[in-house]
């Protein structure tokens, strides 16, 4: 890819340059972790996308604030970088079956976009300053301070720029989650009549046996407690015209403070935006509840998995927001990737390898395709092990080599549609 770079744009991001200049020796250092480190997926670095994870809020249906509470507590999965904006939570006053133009209009009132590239560029809301910080963490930058400075001119520098807006900024998502309770046996209202009941019987100092029956009723039913989730999935615009003006109208940083430019991006209202992808939806399948899980642990059970359901079923549906993993092991072939990803005996993964062109660009090659091995899928899902579920302690799945020649640890992999 060649791009022409104005005299004016190649002044304006001279000092850009220096923050993240060495493409080279990121690329290097990349190469050498994924194929350095198969021990542990928390060993192999390699580039991930970035999610922010939201729910709609439904304050007067049943169960909303366990579910919210739930929600909040969930961490992002494991295979994105953490890109939240501080709010997890959203209520929208007119409901809809489908949601995605509420959703939309949400984004574009609260500039949600302006947002997430704020979150990139670690935006000080004090002095209006960007850094390159995130981006040289995320993208494995690694370069020394004098490096930087020896380097500062190169063209390579304004390589990786694009190859950050290639393979990082571009691969900014927000997920917005709208969960609610499918309530078939009655148990909202009996969890209703059982909190009355508590009551009751504390202002009179007894627990009566008609509220511990009731209490005994209500876990009963809890085993049949399910939600039904559709998750709307947004993606971050942002491509090379983006990135010039960006850097051109917009880019301070702590040593070229220029508060016209602060106040500009400040005031700009339209320039950063997301377009939305598409939705999925499922219902919860029945829970199994051992005797020692709460009514907390259910709820949170449920839902977790049926974000992960979610989740997986996006991957399945859209290409772009398919997610890679890197091989820990080659004899045999071994990942941490299982059921919660929804890897069944008829899935397939390319194997990937890194490509680097004479710019210094990221891209990637399928080498091989792997699928896997009967019996050895590992039962990742929240909770499993806690229920026993068969194949719960594996702690990877194991492929066998569909075609292509040799694998080496720290290879992607990435599931074939």
């Amino acid at each position: 890819m060649t791009r022409t770079i104005s005299s004016q744009r190649a002044n304006g991001i001279s000092n850009k340059i220096c923050i993240v200049r060495s493409l080279s020796t990121l690329l290097l250092a990349t190469f050498i972790c994924l194929k350095a480190y198969p021990q542990g997926e928390e060993e192999v670095q390699y580039v991930r996308s970035s999610l922010c994870m939201m729910m709609l809020e439904h304050p007067t249906l049943g169960f909303n604030k366990e579910i919210k509470q739930v929600f909040n507590a969930m961490e992002i999965p494991q295979r994105f970088n953490k890109h939240d904006l501080g709010v997890r939570s959203v209520t929208i006053a007119a409901y809809e079956e489908d949601m995605s133009n509420q959703i939309a209009n949400y984004v574009h009132q609260v500039q949600l976009g302006k947002r997430m590239v704020a979150k990139w560029f670690d935006r000080n809301k004090h002095t209006g300053t960007f850094d390159m910080e995130t981006i040289k963490k995320r993208g494995l930058y690694n370069a020394s301070v004098s490096e930087i400075n020896r380097s500062a001119k190169d063209i390579r520098g304004v390589a990786i720029l694009e190859d950050a807006g290639e393979n990082l900024i571009k691969n900014t998502y927000l997920v917005m989650n709208d969960f609610y309770y499918v309530d078939k046996t009655g148990v909202w209202h009996m969890v209703k009549d059982f909190g009355t009941a508590f009551v009751a019987a504390l202002s009179k100092g007894v627990l009566s046996n008609t509220m511990a029956n009731l209490s005994e009723d209500i876990n009963e039913k809890l085993k049949s407690f399910r939600v039904r989730a559709i998750t709307y999935l947004y993606r971050l615009n942002w491509d090379d015209n983006m990135a010039n003006l960006f850097y051109d109208k917009y880019y301070v940083d702590s040593l070229n403070v220029d508060a016209k430019k602060v106040d500009a991006f400040k005031d700009d209202k339209t320039t950063f935006s997301m377009s939305y992808i598409g939705f999925v939806e499922n219902t919860s399948s029945t829970t199994t509840m051992t005797n020692k899980m709460t009514a907390g642990d259910v709820i949170t059970k449920v839902c977790t998995r049926a974000l992960d359901k979610n989740i997986a079923d996006l991957q399945h549906k859209f290409g772009e927001f398919r997610i890679k993993a890197p091989l820990i092991s080659v004899t045999p072939i071994k990942a941490y990737v299982g059921m919660k990803e929804d890897i069944t005996q008829d899935s397939r993964y390319e194997v990937l390898e890194q490509v680097i062109n004479d710019k210094g660009i990221t891209s990637y090659k399928r080498v091989g395709v792997i699928k896997p091995v009967a019996g050895k899928i590992w039962d990742n899902r929240f909770m499993a092990v806690e229920e026993g579920a068969e194949n719960a302690t594996l702690g990877y799945t194991t492929f066998e080599k569909v075609s292509g020649g040799d694998f080496y640890p720290g290879m992607l992999i990435r599931e074939i549609k």
